[in-house]
């Protein structure tokens, strides 16, 4: 059986920051070949899906394997509105596949660049009400472990290795396919609008209420905020714009000169606000859920308390408006439903998720270092996929289930092989 080689040389994440060089590169075809690689090979394994993870989840010097030949769909329940997804499935090519079996995800976020695997993994999100992140819409997995034993998962079979893998980190073994609970398909309707924050902040609870899906973004160096809501609707899809230049990409260009003008901060963001449309737009769910991403960042998320998001986020606001620290990047607040699986961030608890960003070309560590503490005085739990700086003493005390997850690893992987340095701070007790 011929080893399928991804690549040689260095591996680097979405935004660039997290890099390693792997002795050994695999991109299997099959569960089959992925199983054999796992059983001839020493030393530690990591995966990688699409490199979206800001974190050090897919760091190693040894041994890295892709998922990205374990791509489509496998099977489907049109009675249960399940569907199984082999791992390395991209979530842009997800709701694509299906449309046409009368199915639709329940929830997406607004980047739909990563793996199936990697998404449920790190307990991705989007925001609205009632509405789980994608770990919570889990329903069974296929996890091939470290010693290449095959084991299918779900709430009758190994219920605990299907609450440990929902959110995974990659750290029990290989998940090859996943089984998620979806819905009838429908569309979204899409709009976009500039509010003043204290407006926003007041009167945000009920907005959310009154939307499906509703968020909002907060520039720092200025009194304005962007709204977004989704609802269901029947209206016929509005066309592509012909010229249509993202704002993602202007963020781009005006970040790196904010970055080099001294004060430029400030006065960009107001032109920003100032310059800011309107949205209205209907389409498939699939299609309205995503947001271009042409500027590249690193980001830090917190998922806190529901009862006490808002006022975190005029914690952080203040925080930062007082010092001297430059981002064009607005924070993002969402909220997500509490959920039942173990290492869920969402576990237990409804949350407000509230995320900050830096532009690649600066620094993150200054804005980051200072807003962390804020997060952790409101009992924030880190997105595993973002940037943190909580270890396993600290992550344990937020994790109620938390010794039921380690049993469940320890028993999967003995040896630690699937642990990289950033796992074993994170995971492991000292």
């Amino acid at each position: 059986m011929a080893e399928a080689v991804a690549a040689q040389g260095v591996w680097r994440n979405w935004s660039g920051a997290q890099q390693a060089t792997p002795a050994h590169w695999w991109q299997p075809a099959s569960e089959d070949e992925l199983a054999a690689l796992l059983q001839r090979s020493t030393g530690e394994v990591r995966v990688t899906g699409a490199g979206h993870s800001f974190s050090a989840l897919c760091k190693t010097p040894e041994n890295l394997i892709s998922l990205d030949q374990l791509s489509g769909l496998v099977s489907h329940d049109a009675g249960r509105l399940t569907a199984t997804a082999l791992a390395g499935t991209p979530l842009h090519a997800l709701g694509p596949l299906l449309w046409p079996l009368g199915q639709g995800l329940i929830n997406q976020g607004d980047i739909d660049a990563q793996s199936l695997a990697g998404a449920c993994g790190t307990s991705t999100h989007g925001t609205g009400l009632g509405l789980g992140s994608f770990s919570a819409q889990v329903r069974g997995l296929r996890l091939v472990t470290p010693g290449g034993e095959v084991i299918d998962a779900d709430s009758e079979n190994h219920p605990d290795i299907l609450q440990a893998g929902a959110t995974s980190l990659g750290a029990l073994g290989v998940v090859t396919r996943i089984t998620l609970q979806n819905r009838a398909r429908y569309q979204l309707a899409e709009h976009e609008y500039l509010l003043p924050l204290p407006e926003v902040l007041s009167s945000f609870e009920q907005l959310a209420s009154a939307n499906r899906h509703a968020e909002f973004w907060a520039f720092f160096r200025t009194d304005k905020a962007v709204v977004k809501v989704l609802n269901e609707s029947t209206e016929p899809a509005t066309p592509k714009p012909r010229f249509n230049l993202p704002v993602d990409k202007v963020l781009d260009i005006t970040s790196r000169i904010a970055h080099g003008v001294a004060g430029a901060d400030a006065w960009m963001q107001q032109l920003l606000t100032a310059l800011h449309s309107e949205v209205r737009r209907v389409g498939r769910s699939h299609e309205i859920f995503p947001s271009p991403r042409a500027s590249r960042f690193n980001e830090m998320e917190y998922e806190v308390p529901l009862a006490r998001g808002l006022e975190c986020v005029e914690e952080v606001m203040a925080t930062v408006k007082r010092s001297p620290l430059r981002t064009l990047f607005p924070l993002e607040y969402r909220t997500v439903a509490a959920d039942e699986v173990w290492l869920s961030p969402f576990y237990g608890r409804d949350s407000a998720s509230i995320s900050i960003h830096q532009h690649v070309c600066a620094d993150y560590r200054p804005l980051f270092d200072l807003v962390e503490p804020i997060f952790w005085k409101y009992g924030g739990r880190p997105h595993w996929g973002k940037l943190h700086s909580l270890d396993a003493a600290r992550l344990a005390e937020l994790y109620p289930r938390w010794d039921d997850a380690r049993r469940v690893r320890e028993r999967l992987d003995p040896r630690g092989r699937m642990l990289n340095e950033h796992l074993r701070q994170l995971l492991v007790l000292p």
